[in-house]
């Protein structure tokens, strides 16, 4: 197991920690301790960043020292949609959008769905051993999504800093929302000759021969 891979499994062996810490700061919170509750936040909060940063390192890694690998691409994707999914579950239980209401609920559904939508299509894909090509535009909600998570993470913390990290996470996830659907239909029509059953018929054809 090389360098980048190993990062990789750091970042989902982060995620029970991180849900450990989070489970104690909304404990503390929820039991009027708010001082122990704030130094938990932070500590959730940073090491949820540094965990995110992660996947950009592994990334930058593997091309740079030409270590990619089938294991570091099987997990990495799983590793950075599980890191998402985890964040948006803590934007949930903590209500952290207070000022936006349904707001975390209609984007954490868009991007489950979208995600889904995604992996059946890279299915389809695989079947015809054809290759998807990475998108940009997948990376980038990647990365604002998680900009967004990070921010929203503080809010707990209140007074005028929790105010304003609630309403730029929440601006920010709505705007990582639409780059998520954008990035899907995008990705879906550049590749839309998937859908062809031209293949299909072709192999029907052979095999009745």
């Amino acid at each position: 197991m090389n360098l980048p891979t190993k990062i990789t499994v750091t970042r989902i062996v982060m995620l029970p920690i991180l849900i450990a810490l989070f489970c104690c700061e909304m404990y503390c919170y929820r039991n009027g301790m708010t001082e122990h509750g704030n130094i938990l936040c932070f500590v959730t909060s940073l090491l949820y960043i540094a965990t995110a940063l992660t996947d950009f390192l592994d990334g930058y890694l593997a091309r740079k020292y030409n270590q990619v690998t089938t294991l570091g691409k099987f997990l990495d994707p799983i590793a950075d949609k599980v890191c998402v999914l985890t964040g948006l579950a803590f934007i949930m239980e903590g209500n952290f959008v207070y000022g936006m209401p349904y707001v975390a609920m209609i984007c954490t559904i868009v991007i489950i769905a979208r995600e889904l939508i995604i992996g059946l299509f890279r299915q389809i894909a695989a079947s015809k051993k054809f290759i998807l090509a990475a998108d940009i535009w997948g990376k980038a909600k990647t990365v604002l999504t998680l900009a967004a998570i990070g921010t929203t993470l503080f809010v707990p913390i209140g007074g005028s800093f929790g105010e304003s990290t609630m309403w730029a996470g929440g601006i920010m996830l709505i705007a990582a929302t639409v780059l998520t659907v954008f990035s899907g239909l995008n990705y879906i029509i550049k590749n839309k000759a998937l859908f062809s059953d031209k293949d299909n018929k072709e192999k029907e054809q052979k095999d009745g021969e």
